[in-house]
């Protein structure tokens, strides 16, 4: 397991920058674009149409997804995949539970 850590051929590797960076593209842009600050919107749910407008900041996954398999390293390519279904999910539960 440690080889193929060194070899950044691993779904943690994937998973971690799967949800890193959507989060550091969805911080960047509300700097950006807005005053408002991403805890804020993710504690007060009437910001949703806010929210709505970020998804975009997952095709980032698209990006490092093709990375890795330009680069032939499936598993951290599986890792992105993984962590673009866990931010599906937890966008589904935000909209019909928040």
């Amino acid at each position: 397991m440690l080889n193929t850590l060194k070899e950044f051929n691993h779904v943690i590797i994937g998973i971690v920058l799967g949800l890193i960076v959507p989060l550091t593209a969805m911080y960047v842009i509300l700097k950006i674009t807005t005053n408002m600050d991403l805890f804020y919107i993710i504690k007060n749910p009437f910001f949703s149409p806010v929210v709505d407008n970020l998804k975009g900041a997952l095709f980032f996954n698209l990006g490092i997804f093709f990375l890795f398999f330009w680069l032939k390293k499936d598993q951290s390519a599986k890792g992105v995949i993984w962590a673009t279904l866990l931010y599906g999910i937890f966008y589904i539960w935000y909209m019909f539970f928040m």
